[in-house]
């Protein structure tokens, strides 16, 4: 219970913020379904936008932690069974007959094959955060090189301005994508960094007003405290128009194998009644879906998390999220 104890508090922090507002004359609103804030729009109300999510998150950091209602959940106990083998790449793993009627969902769908990251589905950074201290998501930590996408955690010098705020030493990075969605599969090829740094796969940041919420597909530490072998999986609501207050749902699978050791493919299948995590095309959790029904962006980051994995050795830095695509479907409407 007290690593899970710890994984409330460090995963809280880390989500605090909520999402951005943007301007519509001189008020403040959520943004529409859809929106795909402009780069330069982005980059000249950062610095507010920064600032008003701050308050924001103030409030939610001391917000009341509340109990998680009784959900309906399973978590593999044991090895993965008969992982599933890749017959047609333009298919789910999970689902290479497309028992399901799966259709490709091109905004989100990415093999990183260009020799620059594509500005068109990706945003580099988190205009709401600016990683979790003392780690700063430096833009040029995210590059794509040799057919892969690369979040790169280094200790080097931040910036003075960011220094003022707590972070130091150590840099990071994070990107989401340009659309946001709901229902739906996502799966990517992936190798999480081979350090104490988290490597993560989530969904955050919703449209509709009242309404804060998060899907961590994964949390994985490479060298962390007791994580080598583990599998992070948690939902959480921070709010909601008729409850102010932080729960979250949390699941773990142990793997027989390092994560860090080699490419895994990672799989959400995320329904209107469930949410199912895959690994290798195999099932290893499921949860009713009680509040997870806005679209939200799909982001990748890497972080430091001191109190929960422990700090990364100087020594295993530079070290690198690795991810060989992104695919993603829908159902027929």
């Amino acid at each position: 219970m007290g690593q899970f104890r710890m994984a409330v508090s460090t995963s809280f922090a880390r989500r605090a913020f909520l999402p951005p507002p943007y301007f519509k004359g001189r008020s403040f609103q959520a943004p529409p379904i859809g929106y795909d804030p402009p780069m330069k729009f982005a980059t000249q109300v950062g610095r507010l936008v920064t600032g008003i999510c701050f308050l924001c998150g103030l409030c939610v950091l001391h917000a009341a932690e509340i109990s998680a209602p009784a959900l309906k959940q399973w978590t593999l106990n044991g090895p993965l069974t008969n992982p599933a083998v890749r017959l047609n790449v333009m298919l789910p793993l999970s689902d290479q007959t497309n028992r399901a009627g799966w259709v490709k969902f091109e905004p989100m769908w990415d093999e990183f094959k260009e020799a620059n990251l594509d500005t068109n589905k990706w945003v580099v950074g988190l205009e709401w955060w600016q990683g979790r201290q003392p780690a700063w998501f430096n833009p040029t930590n995210v590059t794509v090189q040799n057919g892969q996408l690369n979040l790169t955690m280094r200790r080097e010098k931040v910036p003075a301005e960011y220094e003022k705020l707590g972070y130091t030493n150590y840099s990071s990075a994070a990107l989401h994508s340009r659309v946001q969605s709901s229902y739906g599969y996502y799966e990517i090829r992936a190798r999480p960094m081979n350090s104490a740094g988290s490597s993560s796969f989530w969904f955050q940041v919703e449209p509709t007003p009242g309404w804060a919420t998060e899907i961590d597909v994964f949390e994985l530490s490479g060298k962390g405290r007791d994580q080598q072998h583990r599998y992070n999986m948690t939902t959480h609501v921070f709010k909601t128009p008729t409850v102010a207050g932080h729960w979250q749902v949390h699941g773990e699978w142990e793997a027989p194998f390092r994560f860090a050791e080699d490419f895994h493919v990672f799989g959400l299948e995320w329904r209107n009644d469930e949410l199912r995590w895959y690994i290798d095309g195999v099932l290893v959790r499921t949860q009713e879906n009680s509040h997870w029904h806005n679209p939200l962006f799909l982001i990748f980051d890497s972080e430091t998390m001191p109190e929960w994995f422990g700090m990364p050795q100087d020594s295993d830095l530079p070290s690198t999220f690795s991810i060989d695509y992104v695919r993603a479907w829908k159902l027929p409407q």
